[in-house]
This record gives structure tokens, sequence and C-alpha cells, in this order.
């Protein structure tokens, strides 16, 4: 079996000037015949050299690790078929090629650039990150090609049925934005889909909570409903963690505690932003846990919200109760008693503490209210 030969082609149909670009191919020959493919790197007539490929540009370093890694893909399947003693030809080339579609990975192009990137924090490249996770659960953006105006939108809607924040969304916009023009700086991508989409930039709402009193409510009143009763002890269980529900639906005692000194530790990921967090199983979270043999009952969220709202009901509790309020609550508690914003973010498993400083808003609007309420009594 003949080994096919592959190299790097410049311009081939020489159209390329100072001000016009020419496509970098990779050329393979075998036995006589010849095929080229595009690798969508476009490039002006002084930014090629034949032995160092791209030069003369300030992405010269992330285009050329890009066509080696296109080149030792090619090479990498090439291998393959010769170790299970089979033929090469172009039928095979082709079908791999569809399969893969390497040349033209904006998902690959984003987090090689994502880790590349010398100008972000580690907590701003951790949101980049969930950028790249929310791209593949959507899985319509997953090559150049598919960055339409179309996709766009279709994206923008996934992103509304995942119950996001309307400014949550508009920094997943605007970061995708970012990977988009960069693609197109190296010529990766010939036009920006997002001229004439405009989407909101929308305005966080104040995170709600379950006062001192309120949180005693839920804890104190009979519940005759054996289901419903399980749901008040998650909640609760949320409310002494601050775990959101991801993770304590992920929660295994054995697995994730630690005893040390007295003490049950959770030192884990969270599911959502893949952030390290820490916490100490509070006396009340341990009760709950013991009541259940350590083993916390298993509910959808959708049907632990639905279910929420008849445990307020039980309490006299007239507020909208849901899984995010759990961890409010706690976020708010600890803060109210004096626990630094920087350990509360650590507990919270915040990216940045910047998410951690809105309870701290909460709270100091909480005490504007206070003195406004001094200020009736005493006018009375």
């Amino acid at each position: 079996m003949k080994y096919p030969t592959m190299r790097f082609v410049f311009d081939r149909k020489h159209v390329a000037t100072k001000n016009k670009k020419g496509l970098v191919q990779i050329e393979v020959t075998s036995e006589g015949k010849r095929k080229w493919i595009g690798t969508s790197v476009k490039l002006y007539a002084d930014q090629w050299n034949e032995k160092k490929k791209v030069v003369n540009s300030v992405h010269s370093i992330q285009l050329n690790a890009m066509l080696d890694g296109m080149m030792s893909k090619l090479n990498d399947f090439i291998l393959d078929l010769f170790r299970n003693d089979q033929q090469f030809d172009f039928e095979k080339l082709n079908a791999f090629l569809e399969k893969s579609n390497h040349s033209d990975s904006f998902i690959d192009f984003v987090r090689t650039r994502i880790e590349d990137r010398a100008d972000l924090e580690e907590s701003t490249r951790k949101q980049h990150r969930t950028l790249l996770q929310s791209l593949e659960k959507f899985g319509k953006i997953n090559y150049m090609d598919d960055l339409t105006k179309a996709n766009i939108t279709l994206y923008d809607e996934f992103l509304h049925q995942q119950g996001i924040s309307q400014p949550t969304i508009y920094n997943y916009h605007k970061r995708l934005k970012r990977y988009l023009h960069e693609a197109m700086k190296f010529g990766l991508l010939d036009a920006d889909p997002y001229i004439g989409l405009h989407f909101e930039r929308g305005k966080f709402e104040k995170r709600k909570y379950l006062t001192e009193e309120e949180l005693k409510m839920i804890r104190t009143c009979k519940i005759n409903m054996p289901s419903i009763d399980r749901v008040r002890d998650l909640f609760l269980f949320q409310c002494y963690t601050g775990l959101a529900y991801a993770d304590f639906e992920k929660f295994d005692f054995e697995k994730d505690v630690e005893e040390k000194n007295g003490k049950y530790i959770v030192a884990d990921r969270r599911k959502k932003t893949n952030e390290d967090y820490k916490i100490v199983l509070l006396t009340p979270a341990i009760e709950i846990l013991k009541k259940y043999d350590y083993k916390l009952p298993v509910i959808s969220n959708q049907q632990y919200n639905i279910m929420l709202k008849v445990v307020a009901q039980y309490a006299g509790i007239d507020k909208n109760i849901t899984t995010h309020m759990g961890r409010h609550t706690f976020a708010v508690f600890a803060l109210n008693n004096g626990v630094s914003i920087e350990i509360v973010s650590k507990m919270l498993g915040h990216t940045n503490i910047r998410t951690t400083q809105i309870y701290a808003k909460v709270l100091n609007s909480e005490v504007e209210k206070g003195f406004d309420l001094l200020e009736r009594k005493m006018k009375e």
C-alpha cells in the first residue's frame, strides 16, 4: 500500500494580491490523482511562506496551529487505514471529511481561542466556557457555515427556553459575537450574521429570598401529605446549604462529604459553571439527611417548583417560592449574619464576586426600607 502525499497549497486559483485574499488548501495526491481540501484560512499575497506557512499576520501563531491540527487529523486518518490493512482511496477520504468536517469547525475554533487568549482572567475564561457548553447543547452552530441569522435567532430562542434571564442571554450573544469577529479577522468567516439582528440588554431582577421569619414558618408548619413534606425538606436543605437544584440533585453523601474535626464538609464543583465550592453542613441540614438515611429524595425540577407552591400555601406565605429562592435565602442569611462576601462567594461557587455582590445590594435596599419605616414611625 502506497502512502498518499499531502502538502499545503496557497492561492491555487491565483487571485491573491495585497488587497485580495487567497485560500489555503491541503493537496492530497495518490496514484496520480489529486484532491484539494479547503481550510477556510484566507490570506493576502504577502502573508504566505512555503516553509513557514502564515507570516506577516498578528494571528500567525493561531492560524499555523489550526493548519497543523488539520494536517495532523488527516495523517491520523490515513495511519488508521494502514494499521487496519485498508487501502487508501478518495472515496474513504471524502467519507471521513463529510463525517468530521473538521476544516471549518467553529466549536473547535472557540474552544482553542478560549484557552489560548492571554487577556482573559481565569474567572472570565470559565464564563466563556459556559458559552461553549451552551453552543454544544444547542447543537445547530457547529461549523462556520452554521453562523447564519436564522441559527443565531434560533439560539436566542433556545436560551430563552432554558429559563435564562435576558441580561445573561445578552452576555452570551456578546461573547459569541467576540469569537465570530475573531473568526472574520482570521479569514475563516466572510460576513457578520449579527448585522441587522438586535437583542435586548435587559435588566437583572432583584434576587428574591425568604426572611428568617418566613423560613421558620415553612420549617414549623404542619404538612399531612408525605410528598409535600419531602419537598419542604428538600427546600430547607437548599436554604441551609446554598446548593443550586442541579448540584443538590447530584448530591451523594458518601462521595461528596468528608468528616473532619467533627464537621461534615462538602467540596465539589458546580454543575453549571464547573467552579469549585465548599460548604460545611449545618446541623439542620444533617438532621434532614438523617431523616432520609443520608439519601435525598429525587424529584424533577419542574415538579419541585410546582409542589413548592403547595408548601407556601401550607406555611401561609404569599410568595412564589422557587428552587432558586432557597439558594438566595442562604446567601442573604449568611451575609446578614456577618459572613464576608468573599467567603459567601466561595460557598456559592460563583465564578465572579460581582455575582455575589448582587445579594449585598439586596441587603442595602432592605436597610433603606428599614429607615423609611423608622421615618414613618417617628412621624406618627
